[in-house]
């Protein structure tokens, strides 16, 4: 016979859903304990991970219905375990899409460049296009470029520009993660080139 203080794990249960207005509310499928529910900001989609729920001495790993998606709202003040009944609140999604697509996008590109950029960044700062667009060099076709290699810059220098639908954005030099002033090491990318969001555009040394 087996020990009834004896914790176990079972099979997956799926959340309920409802929409209230721009959220979506993730409810408990059944009544239990909650527990290791998602972060506030935390992008989901069908199928993810939602926490877990314990009935009696079982634990159910807890995932979301495929047409779900969403950005985790922020909840303080909430306690790591909490009782909840059959339909009661877990938490809620932000449905807002053109932020889920942003934060989407960027976390695609940050986990890509863990990969493609790992050399470049044992090398020195790397300084990235903040937008896709077209990269300019200089601030007019006559005019000598924002910086050259070997130059010495300080936090608030431009070090180029990015047009974003005729609009003309400076990209400015913060500073690296040691310093205020650094010296241009290389420049990845030609004037007039076409850069993608995330693109280095410059290692600073």
């Amino acid at each position: 016979m087996a020990n009834p203080d004896v914790e176990t794990r079972s099979s997956q249960m799926q959340t309920l859903t409802e929409i209230k207005e721009s959220q979506q509310l993730i409810l408990s499928p059944a009544a239990g304990y909650y527990l290791d529910w998602p972060r506030g900001g935390t992008i989901l989609t069908g199928g993810s991970f939602a926490g877990k729920l314990k009935i009696l001495n079982t634990y159910y790993d807890l995932y979301l219905p495929e047409e779900v998606y969403g950005q985790v709202m922020p909840e303080e003040g909430k306690d790591l375990v909490v009782p909840v009944a059959y339909g009661q609140e877990l938490f809620r999604l932000n449905l807002d899409q053109d932020l889920f697509h942003r934060e989407i996008m960027v976390t695609e590109i940050e986990s890509k460049l863990k990969d493609v950029d790992a050399d470049v960044i044992e090398e020195g700062f790397v300084v990235r296009a903040f937008t896709t667009g077209i990269f300019y060099a200089k601030p007019s076709p006559d005019s000598p470029p924002f910086v050259t290699p070997g130059q010495e810059v300080e936090k608030g220098k431009a070090l180029g520009l990015i047009e974003v639908m005729k609009t003309f954005n400076h990209i400015i030099f913060h500073g690296t993660d040691k310093a205020d002033t650094g010296k241009i090491k290389k420049i990845y990318v030609n004037d007039s080139q076409e850069v993608k969001l995330g693109q280095p555009l410059f290692l600073i040394e």
